[in-house]
């Protein structure tokens, strides 16, 4: 059953479909385009999950990001204080919500085993930022032993997190922790084909998001890094609110789930399908039918924006 009252995903869903919009723009930085690119994501195409070159990252990312979003979901359901809190979460002050934030991001790294990153909550040390995964691209090279492995930082802004729809703050710690996980396993060689393949995919995307610029809104939110990191927290909110509460503009639909609990656009599904372009007998490519499938999220948004 539902940690969450009915009424609470009703307040939160009405907002967080402009809140998190703005603030995942602002961050972006965007050209002012929606949809994906070819001419950005080929400049480091295994760094982007519409592009060839990431196949075999989506098949094993998909399968680990499940298992681990429900090691952290039967870890709060578990804790009898940490549930009680999210049960009221729309009555919490940025404040009140801080010592349980501070909960489930312990039990987040735990959860995966991974060294605990930096947690900073302050409104002055990233002061443009709302929310923040700070990393340092000379961790990747050379690679890490355990011992010195980077965890990076997580930093929230309760000052402007509390203009935010309740949940936000929710939404966006167990987004960026999850950044310390891929931060982490892209540092290391591993002896498992999986796991490498995983690691080469963020060490693509966290090296792709520091030196490629020009990014509109599904170029950079189909990062690998990106891609997954959303996918893995509404997998888990959505669990906890048994798919009721639709995070509209947390990531692309291609990391988003229905009420269902299915993916809005699935890249191993929509690449295995052989669509056309109108006009041609050519096959389209995988970024090519992202972006069909994308007008849905693009129209939404188009109707948040409007006065």
């Amino acid at each position: 059953m539902s940690i969450f009252t009915s009424k609470s995903i009703l307040l939160s869903a009405s907002l967080l479909l402009v809140s998190l919009q703005l603030s995942l723009v602002s961050s972006v930085q965007a050209a002012g385009s929606f949809y994906a690119t070819q001419a950005l994501q080929s400049q480091l195409p295994q760094a982007f999950a519409l592009q060839p070159e990431a196949h075999d990252f989506l098949k094993a990312a998909q399968t680990k990001t499940i298992k681990d979003g429900d090691k952290l979901v039967e870890l709060i359901l578990a804790d009898k204080d940490l549930t009680t809190a999210l049960s009221k979460w729309h009555t919490l002050s940025i404040d009140e919500q801080i010592p349980f934030l501070r909960k489930v991001f312990a039990l987040e790294y735990r959860s995966m085993g991974i060294k605990p990153p930096k947690l900073i909550i302050d409104n002055h040390s990233y002061p443009n930022k709302m929310v923040y995964f700070d990393f340092d691209l000379t961790y990747l090279y050379p690679l890490a032993t355990n011992d010195s492995v980077n965890s990076g930082v997580v930093y929230l802004n309760p000052d402007k997190l509390a203009a935010q729809d309740k949940f936000a703050s929710l939404a966006f710690l167990i987004h960026e922790t999850r950044h310390s996980y891929q931060f982490q396993l892209s540092q290391q060689q591993h002896s498992n084909v999986k796991d490498n393949q995983l690691a080469s995919g963020y060490m693509a995307a966290f090296s792709a998001q520091k030196s490629l610029t020009g990014f509109g809104f599904s170029d950079f939110l189909t990062l690998l890094n990106e891609y997954e990191a959303f996918q893995y927290g509404n997998y888990v909110l959505g669990r906890l609110t048994q798919w009721q509460f639709d995070l509209i503009s947390m990531g692309t639909f291609a990391s988003q789930f229905n009420s269902a609990g299915k993916l809005k656009i699935d890249l191993l599904q929509l690449a295995n399908h052989n669509h056309r372009a109108e006009t041609t007998t050519e096959t389209l490519s995988l970024l090519e039918k992202y972006n069909q499938a994308a007008k849905q999220q693009y129209q939404l948004r188009q109707i948040a924006k409007a006065p």
